[in-house]
């Protein structure tokens, strides 16, 4: 009965330590880093529906908007951007913050309008304050831009 009674003991130890196991996913470190991780979970979703669930993140702490673009002057650049199906912006409603979004639609190569994108950036598009981190990650023909602090709770 001893052997018995041990035997559960060990078992169910062994599958508390198993169940607890799990591969455990970092919280991103940065807010760049979490919108990052956004278009990541949703690189299949559209546009529109990307630029919203990165509004939608927690660690937006700005009432934000979406709205469509159409290839030339962008804010956030520093010369016409163009070479793109679709896009759209996301971008906090008050113009302060150093913070902007773009997702891009783009049947071409997207590594290289990417690289564009890299290029062109300019973190002191607004005026009063500068943006401290860039990302840019591409995706099922979707090019994803982003400029932001590295955390909103600093402002």
């Amino acid at each position: 009965m001893k052997k018995y009674v041990l035997f559960l003991l060990s078992f169910a130890i062994l599958f508390s330590l198993v169940a607890c196991g799990g591969e455990k996913q970092d919280a991103p470190k940065t807010l760049g880093e979490a919108m990052r991780q956004v278009f990541r979970e949703n690189s299949d979703m559209t546009a529109e529906e990307i630029a919203d669930a990165a509004l939608s993140r927690e660690e937006i702490e700005f009432m934000g908007s979406t709205a469509p673009v159409t290839e030339g002057e962008l804010a956030g650049f520093k010369s016409e951007i163009s070479g793109f199906d679709r896009a759209v912006m996301f971008a906090p409603n008050i113009g302060t913050i150093p913070f902007i979004g773009y997702v891009f639609e783009v049947s071409q190569n997207a590594e290289s309008f990417a690289e564009t994108l890299k290029a062109n950036a300019d973190p002191r598009w607004n005026i009063c304050t500068e943006a401290e981190e860039t990302v840019v990650e591409t995706e099922n023909g979707k090019v994803f831009f982003v400029m932001c602090p590295k955390t909103l709770s600093e402002q």
